[in-house]
């Protein structure tokens, strides 16, 4: 650690714990005044550079917090820490870092005013009081668009089966180019209509490629040897979303998001099977006469056998490791990326999210230590023999939307869109991002669980600058030391893919361009697409967590998070599930569950801000991040099997008197915005009904897996509209309507 020497208690008492953090920086005349690690006084004073005076620090160990005085240039006062790893009460673990705040989950005190015996998991506060988030992100763009650009999927790009050809989808120009990676320049560029969103791209045995776009329910087909590539173009489901060819057959197998699972003659020509599957279909890979089929929200993979029969699902493994949150338990989701391994499996890019409690707290959901967010990113496999591992955190890639293992199976590269434009705080006028946005491994160590989080920059990303953390199973410190940065420049990166001679390439979209191994890159457009709305909104915050890292595509995960409670009022919080955001915000505040945030500006302030230790940003920004979300086109549906059964259960749903859905789902959002008690015990608002069909699990607690459980007696019963002397049947036809909407 340079700058900032301490005595040995006093760093114990910093950096005890999961959560313990310490962090240097070039403060003028730091103050020492550590707590020790039973902040029952004052800790040692340190030196600084120049050197630092004792201070005054402490706290009590009811309290657990202390205080850590900055003089000369940088005044001010920082906040100690504020309880211990996990939040036991009794125990005093948690100490203040050098020069920051340091947290260890909420302290004893804390946990018993909100009667429970356990605290909300170990985190980190990432913010300096009265300066802002330590590594915030960096827009580069103030823009609204006036045609805003997609969510990110990830996964756009594909080097060719001669090593030198890439073809890459630009979703957010509707193009594909068609590039030489030896010569350096565009070969071809197919242009599409606006809004058709090219993502998965694949090659067939003749050379030809299939690209899936995702808002046009086709897949389209072209030459990439010609300049001026004639496209033909197959309509194939509503929204189609991975690709596979299959050598064997002689087909291009498409997952689509409604759960449809098609396969093409990749000549040319219509459907030859189709399978029904489960909803939220993503990737597909082809092993053998096996095809593997991932699902985005809950990553789980499904093994579909030659004769069409779906033999087995597979439900990734939950986790947990004191390094990480103190030992909270992480449970799979947002199954980003699924590519083949060379046993005849699959890995898969994939997050963990909490599923103990957490607090809705000051660095609550993260901080400056990346192993301590509520969602991180890592890898698991599913081998040709069923067998199962999942990895380590991949501490600090926020929002890796994409991976790709080596020709040889021995590596594995991994892209981070979230730290796009990340600095150290106080940021220089140097524009130069600083956290990690492509991470390169062995692939030995990104199944290695028993290494828990380590961000050593071998089992994870390095730390960030001037960072230190101490590694709970090991007690040894890790530091950025020793960690060369990336000399790729990457831009935003989307896709990552090996070149045919193992070399790295990595797909920007903003700017648009190819960045390669040697630094140098290739640019595909210079049309800008930068957008302020749809930056924040994917950037990391400043606690490793983004919008998009639960608000997956500008929707949501599919996860039900439990809160543990109010630490200002004390108040009982409970599970909630993450709110869909493609139902129109603008003009439906309050925001939450229980209507408690009064306006998007205090909505951002309390998440966004506090609880990810983000910048507080401008009016402006909150605007148009709020413009970004309200303009995200929605998925496609398919056609309903049966136009009567609809019609039967728009006729149900509209009858106010004996069924009064339309009470209070009635509007063009299918909501009157009121907040009420609908037999679950507690008043709540009333949400859209817009695209209900596609986000299970339903109700604010995820009490309904399907949309038929929500007609149980256990999600409201009868003051949940009038919906008990109902039969089956016109159930069916109510939920038939419903997935119209």
């Amino acid at each position: 650690m340079k700058g900032f020497n301490v005595r040995d208690g006093a760093m114990r008492g910093a950096l005890v714990g999961a959560a313990a953090f310490a962090l240097t920086l070039p403060f003028t005349g730091c103050v020492g005044g550590l707590p020790g690690r039973d902040l029952s006084g004052a800790g040692a004073g340190g030196s600084g550079n120049p050197p630092a005076t004792a201070g005054t620090g402490g706290g009590t160990t009811a309290s657990g917090s202390g205080g850590v005085p900055i003089t000369g240039t940088d005044a001010g006062v920082m906040t100690g820490a504020a309880g211990n790893v996990g939040g036991t009460p009794g125990r005093t673990d948690g100490g203040a870092g050098t020069g920051m705040t340091s947290r260890g989950g909420a302290s004893g005190s804390a946990s018993v005013a909100c009667g429970s015996s356990t605290g909300g998991g170990a985190g980190s506060v990432g913010t300096v009081p009265g300066r802002g988030p330590i590594f915030p992100p960096n827009a580069r763009s103030a823009a609204t668009l006036a045609v805003p650009p997609p969510a990110v999927s990830g996964g756009t790009l594909r080097v060719l089966s001669d090593g030198r050809t890439a073809v890459a989808a630009d979703p957010d120009r509707d193009r594909v180019y068609v590039v030489d990676l030896t010569a350096k320049a565009v070969t071809a560029t197919v242009m599409l209509k606006q809004g058709d969103e090219p993502g998965r791209v694949v090659e067939d045995a003749a050379g030809l490629v299939h690209v899936a776009l995702r808002h046009a329910g086709a897949v389209v087909t072209f030459d990439p040897r010609q300049a001026q590539p004639t496209v033909t173009s197959q309509p194939v489901c509503a929204s189609p979303r991975g690709l596979a060819y299959d050598a064997g057959a002689d087909l291009i197998h498409v997952a689509c998001a409604d759960g449809e699972l098609v396969s093409l003659p990749a000549g040319g020509g219509p459907a030859v099977r189709t399978l029904q599957l489960d909803r939220d279909l993503r990737d597909v890979v082809v092993s053998g006469s096996r095809l593997f089929v991932s699902r985005f929200r809950s990553a789980e993979v499904l093994t579909v056998d030659g004769d069409g029969t779906m033999s087995k699902r597979t439900t990734l493994p939950a986790f947990s490791s004191v390094a990480a949150r103190g030992g909270q338990r992480f449970t799979p989701g947002a199954a980003w990326q699924m590519v083949a391994t060379s046993d005849g499996g699959v890995a898969v890019l994939h997050q963990r999210g909490v599923s103990d409690t957490i607090r809705p707290t000051p660095g609550g959901y993260g901080g400056f230590n990346p192993c301590n967010s509520i969602v991180h990113t890592t890898v698991s496999t599913v081998a040709g023999d069923g067998s199962v591992k999942t990895g380590p955190v991949l501490a600090g890639l926020v929002l890796a939307v994409d991976m790709a293992i080596s020709p040889d199976g021995k590596r594995a590269a991994f892209v981070s869109l979230g730290n796009a434009t990340n600095q150290l705080m106080p940021t220089t006028v140097s524009s130069t991002p600083q956290l990690t946005r492509m991470f390169v491994a062995d692939m030995t160590n990104v199944v290695d669980q028993s290494s828990g989080c380590r961000p050593d920059g071998t089992h994870a990303p390095c730390l960030p600058p001037s960072t230190t953390i101490v590694d709970p199973t090991t007690n040894m410190m890790i530091n950025s030391t020793g960690c060369p940065p990336s000399t790729q420049v990457v831009g935003e990166p989307i896709a990552v893919a090996f070149a045919g001679d193992g070399a790295i390439v990595t797909q920007s979209r903003e700017p648009a361009m190819l960045a390669l191994a040697d630094g140098s890159s290739i640019s595909l457009s210079t049309d800008t697409r930068g957008d302020a709305g749809h930056f924040f909104f994917h950037a990391n915050a400043g606690g490793f967590v983004a919008c998009a890292s639960c608000h997956l595509e500008g929707n949501d995960d599919g996860r039900v998070w439990n809160f543990d409670c109010n630490t200002a009022t004390g108040a009982a919080i409970g599970p909630r599930r993450t709110q869909s955001l493609q139902t129109g915000l603008r003009g439906s505040e309050p925001f939450h569950w229980t209507g408690d945030e009064s306006s998007f500006t205090q909505l951002m302030s309390d998440v966004f801000v506090t609880r990810m230790s983000g910048p507080k940003l401008p009016d402006a920004s909150m605007d148009a991040m709020l413009t970004w979300i309200d303009a995200q086109p929605r998925p496609l549906r398919p056609a309903a099997p049966s136009t009567a059964a609809v019609q039967r259960g728009a006729a149900l749903f509209n009858d106010a008197t004996n069924v009064a859905c339309v009470t209070c789902h009635s509007g063009a959002r299918f909501s009157n915005n009121s907040t009420v008690d609908v037999g679950t015990g507690q008043m709540f608002q009333v949400p859209s009904l817009v695209g209900v069909g596609a986000r299970g699990p339903f109700m604010h607690d995820g009490c309904a897996a399907t949309l038929r459980d929500r007609f149980n007696p256990a999600c409201g019963g009868d003051k949940h509209g009038i919906t008990g002397q109902l039969s089956s049947g016109q159930i069916d036809d109510l939920i038939a309507y419903l997935n119209t909407l």
